[in-house]
């Protein structure tokens, strides 16, 4: 049973409708009616008189009703309480962003705030804290005040969409996807996209993708949708996880579309190579980095580490 399946059955004993209750909670009406129906299943009775208009809780709804309102006010009063406490500690940050950012951008960037807010009386001696998910898990992290700052991915074709009038972001980098293959014995690349040609048969070679969920797996599809290459390629693997996709390529798996800075060692020596045939910079996918914040003020920590991202 998932909680936000409570969230729903109480928002459509107040709606009063499945489509409007569905319009209230961003989703589409038929997924609703599926999430009610889970819902149902794991209560074992019917919970909602789908015969009457406006739809009508049943005996064991209304019941139910009780229960997963008093469920709700629990669980948030216990978030409040602990996110109070933790946020008693009045010199940490906490940035909601993802894996591949935490491991490849992140760590120079904050040595490098750190090093900025050193004399800062604000700022001096903080701390920070990562929150690592996928962007729809750190949006809503971000979102529900549970972080101070959102640092993510944000391509131009395909940005994060925030309330302009709640949110505002700096662009604190570009990040440069290469599309690379592991060396052969002769240090070219063992696997090379080939840009098609009319009249010649596409001989496939294999690539490491990402998951649809990724931003970079959007991207990533885009240009091959763009350069019409889908015919030339043979996705062998999928993962969400960039690190993943970079290992598979290392074990000369495939090739794939990889983050500058998570291969930048392994370029300079020689493990990995570019394997477009465009040559050069030129099949680089261009991703903005951007750090997000509220709009309305912050604590002096805060607004320190703001200043110093965005000076």
């Amino acid at each position: 049973m998932h909680i936000r399946w409570l969230e729903d059955f109480v928002c459509l004993a107040q709606a009063g409708s499945l489509a409007r209750a569905a319009e209230l909670r961003n989703v589409t009406p038929p997924a609703f009616g599926r999430r009610m129906q889970a819902l149902e299943v794991w209560a074992g009775a019917p919970l909602i008189d789908r015969s009457a208009f406006p739809v009508r809780l049943t005996a064991e709804g209304r019941q139910f009703l009780e229960a997963a309102q008093g469920a709700l006010r629990t669980l948030d009063e216990a978030r409040l309480s602990l996110r109070a406490a933790h946020r008693a500690d009045a010199s940490t940050i906490t940035i909601a962003t993802g894996k591949t950012l935490a491991r490849s951008m992140v760590p120079a960037w904050l040595a490098g705030l750190r090093h900025a807010l050193r004399d800062d009386p604000a700022g001096a001696g903080f701390r920070t804290r990562l929150s690592t998910h996928a962007i729809h898990d750190a949006l809503e992290m971000f979102t529900e005040g549970d972080a101070d700052f959102l640092l993510c991915y944000s391509p131009h074709d395909l940005p994060v969409m925030l309330d302009d009038a709640r949110y505002m972001f700096h662009p604190v980098g570009v990040e440069r996807l290469v599309c690379v293959a592991a060396a052969d014995a002769h240090g070219g690349p063992a696997f090379r996209l080939q840009a098609p040609r009319a009249g010649r048969r596409p001989t496939p070679v294999p690539m490491i993708a990402y998951a649809e969920t990724l931003t970079m797996g959007r991207l990533v599809n885009q240009e091959i949708s763009r350069r019409q290459l889908a015919g030339w390629l043979d996705v062998i693997a999928v993962s969400d996880f960039a690190e993943s996709v970079h290992e598979m390529v290392r074990q000369h798996m495939g090739l794939a579309w990889l983050p500058a800075r998570l291969i930048a060692d392994d370029l300079r020596d020689g493990r990995l190579v570019r394997a477009d045939a465009q040559g050069g910079d030129g099949g680089d996918l261009a991703l903005d980095i951007r750090l997000y914040r509220p709009r309305a003020p912050m604590r002096a920590l805060a607004e320190a580490f703001w200043g110093a991202a965005t000076g």
